[in-house]
């Protein structure tokens, strides 16, 4: 029986042929169409697809000017993006179109999260940072119920990853991510009013935020879990471009004289692959997968999953 049905649009044959392959031997049927114009007919004969996975550029009709397409037609169709091109050149436009998932072209290619990107948007099963893991990888799980525990719990984890190469780096996103899930996802807290914050409250049993704990000999990973799901895909297209596109009359960021927002960019540029899963009104679970060594080397990926 078939794990979904994907129509995948790219104008490099040998690409396609390979991702192709790669999704067929793992349990998908696939479809194929060399540009946005080869897919919308495809899709006015059978459009009963899980997944549209198209590449960016292509000759007469882009990968982003597709998905419009798709949406207006076929709005029950899942999709997401592919490039070898920097993809924070292109989140004015996901912003824009909404979309989520930018799947990076890697040198050598990341087969295994790429198949986990394509399983998650396919199936809805978004959550969980053991899907990036082995299953003898053993996790660790840490509550949060007090403001006063975050930097207990932060140097609790620095001392396990004190060898990684970028453990400063970990260290910061870690903290930007654990102080928003506290304040921002368990008490709903006001941002710009950061000097009103009690810095010693107490969370509530439905309030506890999780700090998930793994690593194998390639990686260590983190996830941070809040129970509120607060926060939107939406917003954190509007944060990410924010801070990486430039005002047209300054040639500044537009987030300059933005008083919060920069948590989620920042975090993002410091961890090699930087996951958002939420399901509205009850999870939010940013997943933080660092390498102790360059493995895949190319741009970092867009991963924002909203149910």
């Amino acid at each position: 029986m078939s794990l979904g049905r994907v129509l995948l649009v790219d104008d490099e044959p040998d690409l396609v042929e390979v991702l192709g392959e790669f999704l067929e031997e793992e349990g998908f049927e696939v479809k194929t169409a060399s540009d946005g114009l080869d897919a919308l007919s495809f899709l006015e004969k059978d459009s009963r697809f899980d997944l549209l996975l198209s590449d960016i550029n292509m000759p007469r009709m882009k990968g982003f000017e597709l998905i419009a397409a798709v949406k207006e037609k076929y709005p029950s169709l899942k999709n997401a993006l592919i490039t070898a091109y920097d993809v924070n050149s292109y989140i004015e436009l996901a912003k824009i179109h909404n979309v989520g998932n930018i799947i990076a072209k890697t040198s050598p290619f990341n087969f295994k999260d790429f198949l986990i990107q394509v399983k998650s948007l396919v199936t809805g099963d978004i959550f969980g940072i053991e899907k990036h893991f082995e299953a003898h990888v053993q996790r660790e799980t840490l509550s949060i119920t007090h403001s006063t525990e975050i930097e207990n719990i932060i140097q609790n984890l620095f001392n396990r990853m004190k060898d990684h190469p970028r453990v400063a780096r970990v260290r910061t996103a870690l903290r930007e991510l654990i102080v928003n899930a506290v304040y921002y996802g368990a008490k709903n807290e006001d941002g710009a009013k950061k000097e009103e914050w009690d810095l010693s409250v107490a969370l509530q049993p439905d309030e506890y935020v999780y700090v998930n704990f793994m690593v194998d000999q390639d990686k260590v990973g983190i996830s941070i879990v809040d129970q509120k799901g607060r926060l939107k895909k939406a917003d954190v297209l509007y944060w990410l471009e924010r801070n990486i596109v430039r005002d047209t009359e300054t040639g500044l960021v537009k987030s300059l004289n933005d008083e919060h927002g920069r948590g989620l960019f920042i975090s993002r540029e410091f961890i090699d692959s930087f996951i958002v899963n939420i399901e509205r009104g009850k999870i939010t679970e940013i997943i933080l997968l660092s390498y102790f060594a360059e493995k895949y080397k190319g741009f970092k990926p867009l991963i924002i999953n909203e149910l």
